[in-house]
């Protein structure tokens, strides 16, 4: 698997200390010792699944995940608000551009923003001006 600079991430990991890791270096096992590195066995194609409407007539749908209709990774637990919710004015200090997103709790208990997924609007994926979601711009 090519895991350069040219990868897109579809999502950003958060790490205790703040610092944001691409899903494709948590997703695929790289970064995280918990996984001993192995893919994650929710990932796809070790990246995270793509959000999907939620079903409350799914048997897998639990209000945690957020409301019907609400877009969520298949992979998440649950989600916790904005991640702006979370910032104060103790560190770690996270970049202003995420701070509107919905964060979200993963299956292995990782903290994780998918760009694009507006806490405020979370039935929509919204585009930036590049035509993509993707809200950070990767190194």
């Amino acid at each position: 698997m090519n895991h350069n600079g040219n990868q897109q991430a579809k999502a950003f990991f958060i790490s205790p200390n703040g610092t944001l890791y691409p899903d494709y270096l948590v997703c695929s096992g790289i970064i995280p010792s918990e996984l001993n590195g192995k893919p994650c066995p929710f990932s796809q194609a070790g990246h995270i699944p793509d959000p999907a409407p939620l079903d409350s007539e799914d048997s897998t749908y639990t209000a945690d995940k957020g409301n019907a209709g609400d877009l969520c990774p298949p992979c998440a637990k649950q989600h916790l608000s904005s991640l702006g919710h979370w910032q104060n004015d103790a560190e770690p200090d996270f970049p202003q551009e995420l701070l509107h997103l919905r964060l979200f709790k993963c299956r292995q208990w990782f903290w994780f923003v998918v760009p694009g997924i507006n806490d405020a609007e979370p039935q929509t994926l919204c585009m930036n001006g590049n035509g993509n979601h993707n809200a950070l711009n990767e190194k």
